[in-house]
C-alpha cells in the first residue's frame, strides 16, 4: 500500500531508496539539482541498505543543497518540501520546488579602459554583455560574457590587459544584484614576423602563406588562417602556432611555428564496390612533397565494370594571391552507359586557390574522346570529338561540423566554355549548379534537401560527346533509377554492339534538373535510418519529371557516414527495388 509519510525516525530499520524525484524544475535545473543533492550520489550499495536516520540526515541537508544548486540561476530563495513514498520498505523520495521569485540584475557597470575601449568588436562584447540590467541574475551567462570580453582582449592583442574590478554584490532582501566588472590595459600589439620551425623545405616557401605583414594590429583570426592554410597543405601530421609577447620589439609580437611533417610517400589499394560503378579494384600513390619547392605528385587508378578511370597529377605551390595549387594533370576514362560506352583521355592545366570560404579552381582542358553511335538499326560506329575548353569550378560550405553537421549549407558551380578558336570541334557553353541544405530537428532528427540544375548552349548538341552531356538516376541523384538512366532517348530500339541486346540507348541532355529530399532520424548515436524522395529529368526540350522513393539506413561509421537506400522508380512499371550505397560527408 503507498502512502505519503511525515518523517519520523525509527520506524523502521532498513530501507532502499527506490528513487529520487525532483519536481517543479526545468530539465537544466534539474540536471543541477540532482548533481548537488547528496541522497542522488549514493552508490546501489548504500541504495540498498539506508537506515531511517540516515535517511533523515539527507533530507535535513536535501533543501539548502537544492538552494544553493538553484542560485547560479538566479533563484535565491527558493521553497523545497522533501516527500517520502513507501512501497514496502522501497523509498521514493520526492523533493516538490517552488523557486519563488528571482535576484535581477539592478546595478550594471561593465567597461574597459584604456585602448581598447574604442575596439569596435571589444565594445559590441561590452555592449551585449548578459544578463542584462533588469535581467535574471544567471550566474552562467555572467560567467560566459566575462569570458567572452577576456578572450577577445587576448585574442585582439591587448596582452597588458586586467581584469581591476570584477564585483558583484547580491542583497536577498531586495531580490537584486550589482555588477561592478571593469578592464584596464595599454595599447594593442601588431602581428610580427613568423618563424617556422621543423620544416624540409626551402627557406622563403611557406613564409608566402602568412596572411598578414608585420605592423598590423594583432588579430587571432590571421593565425587561424595561417593554421588552416598549413594544414591543407597536407605536408605536417601537426601544426602549432605559438604567439609570444614577452618576445615582442616595438610592441609587435612575433609567431613561433613548429611543424611535423607527415608520412612523405602514401600507398594505398583495395577493393571496392559501388553501386553505380559496380565491383573494382583500386589504387593509389601519392608523393607528399617530391623536392624542397613542395612539389606533389599523384597516381590513382580505378578500374571497375562500369566506370574506370587513371589519373596521374603533378602540383606546384601557388601560395601568392590565393593559396592554392598549379597542376598539370592527364586522365584516362571509360564509363557504360546503358549499353553506349564512352572512352576519353583529356590533358589539363590548372590554378587552384581558397578565398574566404570558397575552394576555387581555373583550368584549361584538351580532351579527345570516343563514344558509340548509331548506324542503321544498330549500336555500331564509333564517334571521335576533340574538345578544348577552359573551365570556371567554385564551391562553398558552412556547416558546424564536417563529418555530421547538424547545421549545413553548401554551394557548387561549375562553368564550361568551348570554342572553335581554341580547337575544339564544337563551340558550347555549360553551367551547372548544385546547392546542399542540412538542418538538425532536435537532437535526432535530421532533414537533408539537395537540388542541381544544368543548362548547355549550343549549335552543335549532337556532337557534343556523352562525357559532356547531362545525365539523371544513381545514387547521388535521383535513386530507384540506375546510374545515368534518365536522359534524353530517341524512341527507337536498336540491336546493341555485342548483337544481343535490342536497347533504346539514353543520349543525355541539354538541361537538367533535380532535387531531392530525405528526412533522418538517429534511433542511437549510431545508427538511424531515412525516408526520401528523389525527383528529376535530364531533357532536351520536353520535361518530364522522373520520381524515386524509399527507405535508408544510417550508420555513422569510424571513417565516415555509410548509407544505405532501398528506392523504386515511379517511372513505370519495369522499374524494380535498388539498392544505393554511398560514403562520404553529406555536404
Amino acid at each position: 500500500m503507498l502512502s505519503v509519510l511525515c518523517l519520523a525516525s525509527g520506524a523502521v530499520s532498513a530501507t532502499r531508496l527506490a528513487a529520487v524525484q525532483v519536481r517543479g524544475l526545468d530539465e537544466e535545473m534539474a540536471a543541477n539539482v540532482r548533481a548537488a543533492l547528496s541522497i542522488e550520489q549514493l552508490d546501489a550499495a548504500r541504495r540498498a541498505d539506508l537506515s531511517e536516520g540516515r535517511l533523515s540526515f539527507y533530507l535535513r541537508n536535501a533543501p539548502r543543497e537544492v538552494r544553493e544548486a538553484l542560485e547560479p540561476f538566479g533563484y535565491y530563495d527558493a521553497e523545497v518540501t522533501p516527500e517520502i513514498v513507501r512501497d514496502g520498505d522501497a523509498v521514493t523520495v520526492i523533493f516538490v520546488v517552488v523557486l519563488g521569485e528571482p535576484v535581477r540584475v539592478r546595478a550594471l557597470d561593465v567597461g574597459i579602459d584604456g585602448a581598447g575601449a574604442q575596439d569596435p568588436v571589444l565594445a559590441a562584447l561590452v555592449g551585449d554583455f548578459r544578463p542584462a540590467r533588469g535581467a535574471v541574475f544567471h550566474h552562467g551567462q555572467y560567467e560566459s560574457s566575462k569570458a567572452a570580453i577576456s578572450r577577445a582582449l587576448n585574442d585582439r592583442g591587448y596582452f597588458d590587459a586586467d581584469l581591476s574590478a570584477h564585483r558583484v554584490e547580491v542583497t536577498r532582501a531586495a531580490r537584486a544584484a550589482d555588477i561592478d566588472l571593469r578592464w584596464t590595459g595599454g595599447p594593442r600589439y601588431a602581428l610580427g614576423a613568423a618563424s617556422f620551425e621543423g620544416h624540409p623545405f626551402e627557406p622563403g616557401l611557406l613564409e608566402k602563406l602568412v596572411p598578414w605583414k608585420p605592423g598590423e594590429p594583432y588579430d587571432q583570426a590571421q593565425l587561424l588562417r595561417l593554421q588552416e592554410s598549413l594544414t591543407d597543405l597536407d605536408y605536417f601530421n601537426a601544426v602549432s602556432l605559438t604567439p609570444e609577447p614577452d618576445q615582442a620589439k616595438d610592441e609587435q609580437v612575433p609567431i613561433k611555428v613548429v611543424l611535423v611533417p607527415a608520412k612523405r610517400s602514401i600507398y594505398s589499394a583495395g577493393v571496392r564496390y559501388g553501386t553505380d560503378s559496380g565491383a573494382g579494384v583500386s589504387g593509389r600513390v601519392e608523393r607528399r612533397w617530391m623536392n624542397r619547392r613542395g612539389h606533389k605528385a599523384l597516381l590513382d587508378v580505378n578500374l571497375a565494370q562500369y566506370k574506370s578511370d587513371v589519373t596521374a597529377q603533378y602540383r606546384i605551390p601557388a601560395f601568392a594571391w590565393l593559396d592554392g595549387w598549379y597542376a598539370i594533370g592527364a586522365r584516362a576514362s571509360e564509363e557504360d552507359i546503358e549499353d553506349i560506352t564512352s572512352q576519353y583521355a583529356e590533358l589539363s592545366a590548372t590554378r587552384s586557390g581558397r578565398w574566404r570560404q570558397w575552394s576555387l579552381l581555373a583550368g584549361l582542358y584538351l580532351k579527345r574522346e570516343r563514344f558509340d553511335t548509331v548506324s542503321g538499326n544498330r549500336i555500331g560506329d564509333y564517334g571521335y570529338t576533340n574538345l578544348v575548353y577552359p573551365g570556371l569550378w567554385a564551391q562553398w560550405q558552412d556547416s558546424d561540423n564536417r563529418v555530421y553537421p547538424q547545421r549545413g549549407l553548401g554551394l557548387t558551380l561549375d562553368l564550361r566554355a568551348g570554342t572553335s578558336a581554341l580547337g575544339s570541334d564544337v563551340d558550347f557553353l555549360q553551367l551547372r549548379a548544385e546547392g546542399r541544405y542540412i538542418r538538425a530537428l532536435g537532437n535526432s532528427n535530421r532533414v537533408l534537401l539537395r537540388a542541381e540544375l544544368g543548362t548547355t548552349i549550343s549549335d552543335e548538341f549532337a556532337a557534343l560527346p556523352p562525357s559532356e552531356r547531362f545525365y539523371a538516376g544513381g545514387d547521388k541523384s535521383v535513386r530507384g533509377y540506375g546510374y545515368k538512366e534518365i536522359g534524353e532517348r530517341s524512341g527507337q530500339f536498336y540491336l546493341s554492339r555485342d548483337g544481343r541486346h535490342v536497347i533504346d540507348p539514353v543520349f543525355g541532355g541539354r538541361h537538367l534538373a533535380v532535387a531531392s529530399a530525405e528526412i533522418e532520424h538517429m534511433f542511437t548515436p549510431v545508427w538511424g535510418g531515412a525516408l526520401f524522395v528523389d525527383a528529376g529529368d535530364a531533357w532536351d526540350e520536353r520535361f518530364e519529371v522522373e520520381v524515386g522513393v524509399g527507405a535508408g539506413l544510417r550508420w555513422r561509421s569510424p571513417v565516415g557516414p555509410v548509407r544505405v537506400d532501398l528506392a523504386h522508380g515511379l517511372g513505370d512499371a519495369q522499374q524494380t527495388l535498388r539498392l544505393h550505397i554511398v560514403i562520404g560527408p553529406d555536404l
